[in-house]
């Protein structure tokens, strides 16, 4: 719940400089989002959250996706620094594969982050190397993806990385969303008396984020308890501990999510049939695209 609050108060600071968004708004709109991602797949949830606060506060709906996935890049900076510290502290009890695994992710993250980066700030630039590798692609994919028009348009989301001052709350924010996710880590193992280890709570926090990376399952049901189950096996827990550690923090996590969500659900107007066309709307989501070109 903590996590939620924090991730709404950071989604506002994407919209700095241009605009400010109300929270109420966003922290409504993203509790909406979660709890539809527990009911349907693919991540659907996104797709709502931008539809909804497009129409409620009449944003450009592509500018709305470039803040979202700029948020997805800082969260992978923070699973990357997660990793980072978890490879100092375990570098000789993590097995060898989950230590090449985490050096390859954190190095993708960083090269990823570095790109956002360099699109806020050098953009031009950046934008005219896009094009000049969508110009040499093969099989005549350069008409299909369009890298550099879609790099344009996320780049709208990158704005407020151009002012160091909110560079400092997106980072505070940020560390603090994930301290609450490895605290709701360490409470679901302190609730069957597994004793309250820090690396194995980093490592379950990893896993479970990397694994719901990847568009799913509705709510992440079998994903995430695969995964974290494999991280607290990792560190000598049996499984059917593992196990019930899992759906413990699951149920509690996402279970408060949907309560919520359903709540913000009615006091904004909305209907689950609003979230299901929400979900749905992927012309909706490319029309303002073609309009603002």
């Amino acid at each position: 719940m903590g996590s939620l609050i924090t991730r709404a108060a950071r989604w506002q600071i994407y919209f700095l400089p241009k605009r400010r968004v109300p929270f109420r708004s966003l922290l409504g709109t993203l509790s909406i989002s979660y709890m539809a991602s527990a009911f349907l797949p693919l991540r659907a949830g996104e797709l709502v959250r931008a539809v909804f606060l497009g129409q409620r506060q009449r944003i450009p709906i592509p500018g709305i996706v470039g803040t979202i996935l700029v948020e997805k890049l800082f969260d992978f900076l923070a699973i990357g620094v997660i990793l980072a510290v978890l490879l100092v502290l375990q570098a000789n009890s993590l097995p060898a594969a989950a230590q090449v695994a985490g050096v390859s992710i954190t190095s993708v993250i960083l090269v990823g982050f570095g790109f956002v980066v360099a699109l806020a700030i050098w953009r031009e630039p950046t934008l005219n190397l896009v094009g000049f590798f969508e110009q040499h692609l093969p099989f005549g994919l350069s008409t299909r993806l369009r890298l550099r028009e879609a790099a344009m348009h996320f780049a709208e989301g990158t704005d407020s990385l151009r002012d160091g001052r909110l560079w400092l709350l997106l980072l505070g924010w940020t560390a603090i969303t994930w301290l609450f996710s490895v605290g709701s880590t360490l409470a679901g193992m302190l609730s069957l008396n597994v004793p309250p280890d820090i690396p194995m709570a980093l490592f379950v926090v990893v896993l479970t984020s990397t694994g719901q990376a990847v568009p799913s399952s509705p709510g992440y049901v079998g994903v995430y308890h695969a995964a974290a189950t494999l991280a607290l096996t990792t560190f000598g827990v049996d499984t059917a501990t593992a196990l019930g550690v899992a759906l413990i923090t699951h149920a509690f996590s996402y279970g408060s999510l949907v309560v919520v969500g359903l709540i913000a659900l009615w006091t904004g107007g909305y209907t689950f049939s609003d979230v299901l066309k929400g979900s749905r709307s992927r012309g909706g989501v490319a029309a303002p695209v073609s309009a603002e070109l």
